[in-house]
């Protein structure tokens, strides 16, 4: 889907739609299977300050690699981005005098709607995706192996616990 952002958010369309995770291409890598579909919505808007706004909602889940214990799990998506439009890099504040949490994104009469689908869903993936350590079986595991500590050894001689 391609869209003119500038006219989008003047005129506050309103899209949403299911897409398969197969579409996104560069998100392959980073995932385990591509097979189900996300949610997203897609709504513009002119702020109470005359700035043009996105706002993008994306809903679902994907299939990643357990970074422990090499199982796929699954990873549930729930991002909301806003992105104020500009017209050039140069409206763009620098971090310096950024003073809030604002993302912002040119103004593009052709903007593919996927690939600003893709890159937040790409940004919103963890950099080591693992299971919660009551799910992963590498918990398991590594519990097994660790030795007492020496120190709770020691507590235990302190009150008594360990008297031949």
């Amino acid at each position: 889907m391609i869209i003119n952002n500038i006219e989008f958010a003047r005129k506050a369309l309103e899209f949403h739609d299911t897409i398969a995770v197969s579409q996104f291409l560069r998100l392959h890598d980073a995932i385990a299977s591509d097979k189900g579909a996300l949610n997203w919505h897609l709504l513009g808007s002119v702020d109470s300050g005359g700035k043009m706004t996105l706002q993008l909602q994306v809903q679902g889940s994907l299939e990643l690699i357990c970074q422990r214990c090499l199982e796929p799990f699954e990873f549930n998506l729930d991002i909301y981005s806003k992105f104020i439009l500009v017209m050039n890099e140069s409206d763009i504040p620098s971090e310096d005098d950024d003073s809030g949490d604002e993302d912002y994104l040119l103004a593009d009469t052709q903007m593919q709607v996927n690939e600003l689908i893709e890159d937040e869903i790409l940004l919103a993936l963890p950099l080591a995706p693992k299971h919660d350590d009551e799910d992963c079986s590498a918990s398991d595991k590594v519990n097994a192996l660790k030795k007492p500590s020496p120190f709770a050894v020691l507590q235990g001689l302190k009150t008594g616990k360990n008297q031949n």
